[in-house]
């Protein structure tokens, strides 16, 4: 059954699906526990946890979120610094360092034993990397963070977290940077914190683009994020996952926040 599941994921013929395929069809899989090696659609191996949500996509499918990443890939020049924010086992970090040339990621990730993944997992492009293990905020400190145990991707700063994280201020870590072009954002709900205090930094450092999640309408113009976005010079996008393509949308107002991936892009 696995064979056969795996083979209908990894030779999916639409641009958009195989993840909610995945999702319906191959949630209760046995694929065992701890970690593992998956083989990427993109051709380099990953270290995953076999029972962790991105860890199960990437040994059927070879992917995960796939199309999002592509969305910076056609924005990106050989040569470019991306900055991964919330970069879990380093599945992002790792396309873009296999598909730019001459790139280098430099990542942030809070999580005790997914950081050794996203090491070993960026690692394999020697010398291209830089893995900090902390979160970012708009202060120095700690806060209480809570682990998802099946998706870890989801795992989040939280009162209820049952352990402490150290996070640095964004505006001290992006002040450091002298090149930064393209930018990801994935931190479950603090995102906020984080736009806050780079917003001088992104008229600095000028990111071509930045790609980030958000569950509600906080990437609206008169949003939360969407007002430092616009302030700082960028046009918010919402990223739609057609069944047989990925288009920009527009987001003009609250009511175009039907998404959860965005893009910003910097206005000439």
């Amino acid at each position: 059954m696995f064979s056969i599941l795996s083979t209908i994921a990894r030779h999916w013929p639409f641009a958009n699906g195989s993840g909610r395929f995945l999702d319906k069809f191959c949630a209760h899989v046995d694929l065992g526990s701890g970690q593992r090696t998956a083989r990427t659609s993109d051709g380099f191996p990953m270290q995953v946890y076999a029972d962790d949500l991105i860890g199960r996509h990437l040994l059927m499918s070879g992917a995960f979120g796939r199309s999002s990443i592509q969305v910076l890939l056609e924005l990106a020049n050989p040569g470019d610094v991306f900055v991964d924010i919330g970069a879990n086992i380093g599945y992002y970090s790792a396309v873009f360092l296999s598909n730019v040339k001459n790139s280098t990621a430099i990542c942030f990730e809070p999580q005790p034993g997914v950081v050794d993944l996203l090491r070993a997992n960026v690692g394999q492009f020697t010398g291209r990397s830089t893995v900090h293990e902390l979160g970012l905020g708009d202060k120095d400190g700690e806060l209480r963070f809570q682990i998802n145990h099946t998706n870890r991707g989801a795992s989040r700063v939280s009162p209820e977290g049952e352990l402490s994280i150290p996070v640095r201020n964004a505006a001290t870590v992006f002040a450091e940077l002298t090149k930064a072009d393209l930018i990801k954002i994935d931190v479950e709900g603090y995102e906020e914190p984080i736009f806050r205090a780079i917003q001088g930094e992104l008229r600095r450092l000028k990111p071509r683009a930045i790609l980030f999640e958000d569950h509600g309408d906080a990437a609206a113009p008169e949003g939360a994020l969407g007002s430092v976005l616009q302030r700082a010079g960028y046009t918010v996008w919402g990223v739609d996952k057609r069944l047989f393509k990925t288009e920009l949308v527009p987001i003009n107002s609250r009511d175009d926040c039907r998404f959860i991936d965005y893009l910003a892009q910097r206005q000439p």
